[in-house]
């Protein structure tokens, strides 16, 4: 009986990681290329709805164009450093065609946010 109930405790705690670690993947998941999430965008930025209408198409296609700029680089053995580059350039593609859609303040507004969003840089000794 005693057994029964380690094993329950045992399995419980496992699971209980599992749902937490799926949890913090999903509260860190952002927008394609880890840029900001439309709902950071909206928060930020507040863009008009025909703006937000735009930008959640042009984030909807980048999306698209990540998932197969990564399956594309597997299926070739493409090395990590050139796929780092063909994403940085699908980033600022997006970045761009976000901010022609945005007037001046919230282009700077949406700059800002992006800077926030990028983690910090090890810096070398």
């Amino acid at each position: 009986m005693e057994r029964k109930s380690v094993l329950a405790f045992v399995a419980a705690f496992a699971l209980a990681g599992m749902v937490l670690a799926q949890d913090k993947k999903a509260g860190d998941a952002g927008g394609p290329y880890g840029l900001p999430t439309l709902d950071q965008i909206k928060e930020k930025v507040k863009p008009t709805d025909e703006e937000l209408k735009k930008i959640t198409d042009i984030y909807t296609m980048a999306a698209k164009n990540e998932q197969e700029t990564k399956a594309r680089a597997k299926e070739n053995g493409t090395d990590r450093k050139a796929l780092d580059s063909y994403i940085s350039i699908g980033r600022n593609e997006t970045i761009n065609k976000v901010k022609e859609v945005l007037d001046k303040d919230k282009a700077a507004a949406y700059d800002k946010l992006i800077a926030g969003s990028q983690p910090e840089k090890k810096k070398k000794k």
